[in-house]
């Protein structure tokens, strides 16, 4: 997960519902969006147990503290294993969709401004890090605090930092490890012993320590920041608090982007557009010349509508985060120097993610560009759209979708003794949701009466004067 390094980047914080949605805005387009919710993180340690051992998938099954049993490969953990076992386990892929948690056996500790893995013996310094003198001296440090045989990765983070700071942290990662080992020492029940930051809150810092701007709607949150920058000796003055009337997303335009992203067509400049279906095998996406340029000679229309294509389906699978098989049926080019440009634009648009993230297949006989891109987590249309066909959102986003709109209410004047009616899975989620309840004290300075009405959609309300 990573920003980017462009500095006119800023991040746009939702945080006035139980979920918060961060924004990625490069210029005036909306490049990436995270909804979180809590739960597991990548890198939280458990003391699990084998369940089963699955010789015909190399990999054991683990019970887990709160999750369902998580898949362990045998190439993932050093040594034999066997039902009932208890081991050390860290999340290595969160489950999504249909998928469980994946895990691994080779222990990873992260810290600010270092790696800490347990048994795995060496050092390894910034590659940014060039002056040999200060290479030797960080190196003689860490050498100095290294035990038992642990590997330790120090980040760029580290480079200035003077012995006592490398020690602190060493450490901090060190006593987290011990902690694990302890718990396996003595097993009871399937145990978390170390929760990990979530990369999303990773992904924050990184950009508030860059010095580029975020913008914040949401006391709570604009206090937590505000607090690891000051903890850090950073300024704060490119850390905004959102204090209109209308919500941070409505203000800067980002519900309707979101929107945009949860549509199948997508307009492009000229007339044309392309139709992005997701099923649950791969993801198709046609390229429609529409009205663009109506008169010109196909093959010259073909390409140039291709490639403005190319850029825009790029941009939308990394703003829908879509992973898995992707095939494109671009408007058909006859020639060769047709096909090696939209092959060459979309390689150009995906930059870096080829180095892993992205293979490309290329055309096939039929005149299809197939590539695959690395899953990683639900994509945007999961994480929002329930897959019920009677119901536009699921019970949690409808939730959170009400919570927003009420707070905009609250904003914009409403307030003292109200009524307020909404749908029976709402009314029930609202009975079983202390924060949310709080939520609604914050906004109108008392929770109003809640009401269940059978007519209301699952993300409808009414607000009334009691």
């Amino acid at each position: 997960m990573s920003v980017g390094g462009n500095h006119n980047d800023r991040l746009l914080i939702d945080a006035v519902a139980l979920e918060r949605r961060v924004a990625l805005v490069q210029g005036d387009r909306l490049c990436r969006l995270w909804i979180d919710r809590g739960g597991p993180a990548r890198f939280d340690i458990h003391l699990g147990r084998i369940s089963k051992i699955l010789p015909e998938m190399a990999a054991a099954m683990v019970a887990l503290d709160g999750l369902g049993d998580g898949l362990l490969p045998f190439d993932r953990y050093d040594g034999p294993l066997h039902e009932g076992q208890w081991v050390l386990v860290q999340i290595s892929r969160l489950g999504f969709e249909d998928k469980g948690v994946k895990l691994t056996g080779r222990i990873a500790i992260e810290g600010v401004g270092m790696i800490l893995r347990p048994g795995g013996k060496l050092i390894e310094l910034p590659r940014k890090l060039k002056d040999p003198q200060q290479r030797a001296d960080l190196l003689a440090v860490v050498k100095a605090v290294q035990a038992d045989d642990d590997g330790i990765m120090l980040r760029s983070t580290a480079m200035e930092w003077d012995r006592d700071a490398v020690v602190g942290e060493y450490r901090l990662l060190k006593s987290q490890w011990q902690k694990a080992v302890a718990a396996l020492a003595r097993p009871q029940r399937p145990t978390l012993v170390f929760k990990a930051q979530p990369e999303l809150d990773q992904l924050i810092e990184r950009h508030l320590m860059s010095g580029r701007e975020c913008i914040v709607d949401g006391v709570d949150e604009f206090v937590r920041l505000r607090g690891i920058l000051k903890a850090r000796g950073q300024s704060d003055g490119h850390l905004v608090r959102h204090a209109a009337t209308r919500l941070l997303f409505e203000d800067q335009d980002v519900e309707a982007a979101l929107a945009n992203a949860l549509a199948s067509r997508v307009d492009l400049a000229g007339g044309a557009w392309i139709a992005m279906d997701q099923a649950t095998a791969l993801c198709a996406i046609d390229v429609n010349a529409g009205g663009a340029d109506a008169g010109r000679d196909s093959e010259s229309r073909a390409i140039d509508v291709n490639l403005l294509a190319a850029d825009e389906i790029v941009h939308q699978i990394r703003l829908r985060n879509i992973g898995g098989l992707i095939i494109i049926d671009p408007l058909r080019m006859k020639s060769r120097a047709g096909r090696d440009k939209f092959d060459a634009a979309i390689k150009a648009a995906f930059g870096a993610e080829l180095d892993g993230a992205v293979q490309i297949g290329g055309f096939t006989r039929l005149g299809l560009y197939e590539f695959s891109r690395q899953r990683a987590g639900e994509s945007l249309e999961a994480r929002i759209l329930s897959k019920p066909a009677e119901t536009p959102l699921s019970g949690v986003s409808a939730l959170n979708a009400v919570l927003r709109k009420l707070v905009s209410d609250a904003r914009n004047g409403a307030g003292g003794m109200l009524k307020l009616y909404v749908s029976p899975d709402i009314s029930r989620r609202l009975a079983n949701q202390a924060d949310a309840i709080q939520i609604l004290t914050k906004a109108f300075g008392a929770v109003p009466e809640i009401i269940t009405d059978s007519s209301c959609q699952n993300d409808q309300y009414r607000l009334e004067k009691n």
